[in-house]
């Protein structure tokens, strides 16, 4: 039988207490706030917990400044991976397409060539102001706790950021973004309009109210996100003619709008284990799934023959239309977590074939 003598049992305890001692001190206040008791869901439960479940990687605090510095574009990517089909991408075709098509949606001078050439500023436009709206989400610990179970490569629940650090990180690009988009892209009253939506969403807790109400504010959203598109393909950073949205530019920015607030909860579908641990009130929760897969479907046709109505496409609405019918029958016909997110997918590229419209007329 082993036996220890007081002298062992105080040697470890020692060692045990200067260990933590050393891990205390090389975390910051906000890090070890958010580490101990923010939450327990977190990758990096520590023993005061009571748990023996390892870290997945390296705490934040522990990792060296470079080591920090060269993690950033990553993060970066992360903090918007999920939401670049939804927004970026579609809202950047929305603005492309729309200049591309003359002065139908928005009155400019350039030509094509020109225009194309805006191509990365209406990326970054659309990319700099997802970035502040996911920063203000994933920083919420109700948000990382959604994350850890439907985005759990994510900086938060991955561990590569903690919770304060994103709310750091928001203190800084918010100004930045606004800036950007003020003094370089002009378009600094759509800008501020989003910001403002990001605010009743995430602080006002918006997206948790219900379903209904989460649509109508993404669906303003995409309004500013579409106008400001077409407002910076139609001028980049030149300057050198005046902008002016047409009536029918402003009609086609409220007919998607109405795609939008319709037919968004298709993103649900995928993501309701999360949802329902963060007590959100989703779609498929509250309607029940079979039927809220049906309050999708049932619009998607519909949009697709009104849109192609609206640009009298006549037999050029066949691909829009097949697209559109095949992403309804998946809604409703195919289900699980990763049949899902490919519905999620295929949506997102029938809403950017809608936004293509505009060149065949």
């Amino acid at each position: 039988m082993c036996s220890f003598s007081l002298d062992d049992v105080l040697h470890v305890h020692m060692f045990h207490t200067t260990a933590c001692i050393m891990s205390l001190t090389l975390t910051s206040r906000d890090d070890l706030r958010v580490h101990l008791f923010e939450s327990d869901w977190g990758p990096e439960k520590v023993c005061a917990k009571g748990t023996d479940k390892q870290p997945k990687s390296i705490p934040t605090a522990l990792r060296s400044f470079p080591e920090r510095l060269k993690d950033i574009p990553h993060n970066l990517w992360l903090l918007t991976k999920d939401d670049n089909p939804t927004f970026v991408i579609p809202n950047t075709v929305f603005g492309i397409c729309g200049a591309l098509a003359g002065s139908r949606l928005i009155t400019h001078d350039h030509t094509s060539t020109t225009v194309l050439t805006r191509l990365p500023w209406v990326f970054l436009f659309n990319w700099s102001n997802l970035l502040v709206f996911d920063l203000a989400n994933q920083r919420l610990p109700e948000s990382a706790k959604e994350d850890a179970l439907n985005k759990p490569w994510r900086p938060v629940p991955s561990g590569r950021m903690t919770s304060s650090q994103i709310r750091q990180s928001m203190l800084l690009a918010l100004p930045l973004v606004l800036a950007f988009n003020r003094y370089v892209l002009t378009v600094w009253s759509e800008t501020a309009l989003i910001y403002i939506l990001t605010w009743m969403y995430n602080d006002l807790r918006g997206g948790d109210e219900g379903w209904i109400l989460r649509n109508v504010i993404i669906s303003f959203a995409f309004a500013c996100f579409n106008m400001g598109s077409l407002k910076v393909a139609a001028t980049g950073t030149t300057h050198s003619t005046e902008t002016e949205i047409t009536s029918e530019g402003y009609t086609w920015v409220i007919i998607i709008s109405g795609v939008i607030l319709t037919t968004m909860h298709v993103q649900d579908l995928k993501d309701q284990a999360g949802d329902r641990a963060r007590g959100r009130k989703t779609a498929p929760l509250v309607l029940g799934d079979l039927p809220a897969r049906w309050t999708i479907a049932a619009p998607i046709p519909f949009w697709t023959a009104y849109c192609a109505y609206f640009w009298h496409l006549g037999w050029l609405a066949a691909a829009p239309m097949v697209l559109g019918i095949y992403t309804a029958w998946r809604c409703v016909a195919m289900k699980g977590k990763k049949t899902d997110r490919r519905t999620w997918h295929l949506w997102c590229l029938w809403t950017a074939v809608l936004y293509m419209m505009p060149l065949v007329r």
